[in-house]
């Protein structure tokens, strides 16, 4: 695939070069991989995968859809049931782990499927859907090869091998990035590159480097995009004990890059921005002393006696100013804004972070609720340099969404997914639910017994002219007894109504992660 760069505005002296491009090549190149031992695991496997019935959504990707199909879903119009709302013209796209075995080879963990594309088209009315997965150089190489050849970030593979860099193993399976007005749209990992991948077909176009010097560099699943357009996101790679920050412009040209000494960033898969800062929530869990980076997530440690460490650096300068929060881990954290010299955010607080990694494991019968996360609201003082954290009420809650236009500036609506009931994220058991609070208000949505609900996000009535907050929410869920997804259309103000619009589609699609909704 070719590769393709933006020349930065602003230079990058000798010294930072050489960090940047040290930074690019710690990559996962030259590592050994630990090999399951036990010949059996994949049968074992299989027999563990079956008993649950939402498991079966990913049995067509690991066959007759991925092979005889070239890996395609296609629906060119989507029985709508009640209205789908005039203003709400567009594309939703979403991306996830979908494929998880080939040949004789299997992944265990959810992380670790190859990525699959969706795209659900809004437009007069009427509603499409087409889904792909992702023709990678890991895909590409290991369908030639018959099985997988690589690990997965939490699934050890007998009779894998070390990648020879990040992209070599790069499923975009995380996130999506809309440019120029989705003109430029690109899947996201976290270890690697974005990946470019055409808005119309969803067919891949190659490896972004937004500089020479960052060619390769991890960039983050969870890139902001300020009120003006500015897109920052930033990368890590586990053990090197630094970030690397990017500043690109509306125009998808690189303004800056730096890399930064960052403690606690074995693990970062989210960030924060306000008006003049990015914030970093940095856990206590490291990467052993000589282990690999991808494979069995026995690789980790946590260090239960070590604080949450939230890490402020300044946008002008890129100077840093360090709080300590309790102890707890986090993937998702939602709007941030300075207030009265103030710094506040909320985000999903775990308190048993590693042992939710290992939950997320296809094979485990039933993952429990009390791995799962509650909401936490934080104040920085900036100027006194003393943070307060504040436990919510708000329990077994993730996936965080907001109105996006008012990134880094006071939003006063929130959209969680919260999972009712003694369940864990991968369980049918448990009754998925939708939030959406203003204020002291919470509304919510229940759906019925069996449906698995997916991330929810916020979509303004009007990008121009709404009010924060007056808009839609849109959210997939699969329904395991018919084995189909759907798309569901709320109003924002009168969640609790339930759907204004489903559109079920004829299939089921893999659970996936995030999504990003693109105005017509």
């Amino acid at each position: 695939m070719k590769t393709s760069h933006n020349t930065p505005h602003t230079l990058v002296n000798p010294t930072r070069r050489d960090a940047l491009r040290a930074f690019s090549a710690l990559g996962l190149a030259g590592l050994s991989l630990r090999a399951r031992a036990d010949a059996d695991a994949d049968a074992d496997a299989d027999a563990g995968i079956q008993p649950s019935p939402w498991r079966r959504i990913y049995a067509p990707l690991d066959g007759s859809i991925a092979n005889g199909l070239q890996g395609r879903l296609a629906t060119a119009s989507i029985p709508i049931e009640g209205t789908l709302p005039a203003g709400l013209q567009g594309t939703l796209y979403r991306t996830g782990p979908a494929r998880f075995k080939l040949g004789s080879t299997q992944y265990t963990h959810w992380f670790d499927g190859d990525g699959m594309v969706q795209a659900f088209r809004l437009q007069d009315g009427r509603a499409s859907h087409i889904g792909q997965l992702l023709r990678t150089p890991k895909l590409i190489e290991e369908e030639a090869a018959g099985r997988f050849v690589y690990p997965g970030y939490g699934s050890a593979v007998e009779g894998t091998h070390a990648p020879r860099s990040a992209d070599a193993v790069n499923t975009g399976n995380i996130n999506l990035l809309a440019m120029n007005n989705g003109r430029e749209l690109y899947t996201l990992w976290e270890g690697g590159s974005a990946l470019q991948i055409d808005p119309d077909t969803l067919a891949a176009k190659g490896f972004k480097a937004w500089s020479p010097d960052t060619a390769g560099a991890p960039f983050s699943a969870h890139p902001r995009r300020a009120p003006d357009g500015t897109v920052w996101s930033f990368g890590y790679a586990s053990g090197s004990g630094k970030l690397i920050v990017y500043e690109i412009g509306a125009s998808g040209v690189l303004k800056r890059q730096t890399v930064l000494d960052a403690p606690q960033a074995d693990m970062v898969h989210d960030f924060a921005i306000t008006e003049n800062h990015l914030v970093f929530l940095l856990m206590p869990i490291k990467l052993k002393d000589g282990a690999a980076p991808m494979g069995s997530l026995d690789r980790f440690e946590w260090k239960s006696d070590a604080p949450l460490i939230a890490w402020v650096v300044r946008k002008a300068d890129f100077a840093v100013k360090r709080f300590e929060l309790p102890n707890g881990g986090v993937f998702h954290i939602g709007n941030a804004w300075e207030e009265g010299g103030m710094l506040r955010l909320g985000y999903a607080r775990y308190t048993r972070f590693l042992e939710h990694l290992h939950a997320l494991d296809l094979t485990q019968p039933a993952n429990t609720r009390d791995k799962l996360a509650h909401w936490a609201q934080v104040e920085l003082n900036l100027a006194q340099g003393t943070a307060r954290q504040i436990d919510t009420a708000l329990t077994a809650v993730e996936f965080p969404s907001f109105d996006t236009r008012h990134t880094g500036a006071r939003t006063g609506t929130l959209v969680l997914m919260q999972r009712r009931g003694n369940a864990g994220m991968l369980a049918v058991q448990g009754v998925d639910t939708v939030l959406a609070l203003r204020g002291e208000r919470m509304q919510h949505f229940q759906y019925g017994a069996g449906w698995l609900a997916e991330e929810h996000v916020f979509v303004p009535r009007n990008a121009a002219t709404s009010a924060e907050g007056d808009g839609w929410v849109l959210g997939t869920a699969y329904d395991t007894a018919r084995g189909r997804t759907a798309l569901h259309v709320f109003e924002a103000a009168r969640l609790a109504d339930g759907p204004v619009a489903r559109m079920l589609l004829p299939y089921g699609l893999p659970l996936g992660l995030h999504g990003q909704f693109v105005a017509a």
